[in-house]
C-alpha cells in the first residue's frame, strides 16, 4: 500500500501543479482553450483525493481529517463548475478565489493524508 499512496501523491502533485498553470492562464483571459483540460486535471486532483482518503481509512488514521477530506473533494468541483455561473461581472473574482483557495486545500490535505498513511505503513 505504500507505493500507491506514494505514486497518488506524484500524481497529486504534478496534477496541482499542471491546474495551477492552466488556472493562472485562463484567469488571465488568455487559452480559453484549455477549460476543458483545465476541468478534467480537477476530476483527476479529485478522483485522487478521495483515493487518499480510502488509503487513509484503511491505514489507520484517525477518521476526522479523512472525512474532512471527502467533504472537500466533493465541494471542489462543485465550487469549479458552479463558478462560470456565480457571481457574474466584476465580482466573479471573488468566485475564483474561493475555488483556488479550494484548490489549495485539496494539495494540502492530500499532502497530509499521505503523510500520516504512510506513518501508519509497516517499514
Amino acid at each position: 500500500m505504500t507505493s500507491s499512496i506514494l505514486v497518488f501523491r506524484w500524481i497529486l502533485r504534478i496534477g496541482f501543479l499542471l491546474s495551477l498553470i492552466l488556472g493562472v492562464v485562463l484567469w488571465t483571459g488568455h487559452g480559453t482553450a484549455y477549460l476543458r483540460l483545465h476541468m478534467w486535471v480537477g476530476f483527476l486532483i479529485t478522483f485522487d483525493l478521495l483515493l487518499l482518503v480510502v488509503l487513509s481509512f484503511l491505514s489507520g488514521v484517525r477518521p476526522a481529517l479523512p472525512l474532512i477530506s471527502l467533504i472537500w473533494a466533493i465541494a471542489l468541483p462543485v465550487i469549479g463548475i458552479a463558478q462560470l455561473n456565480i457571481m457574474p461581472g466584476s465580482s466573479h473574482w471573488v468566485i475564483q478565489v474561493v475555488h483556488v483557495v479550494f484548490g489549495l486545500g485539496a494539495i494540502g490535505l492530500g499532502e497530509v493524508l499521505s503523510k500520516k498513511a504512510l506513518l501508519r505503513q509497516p517499514s
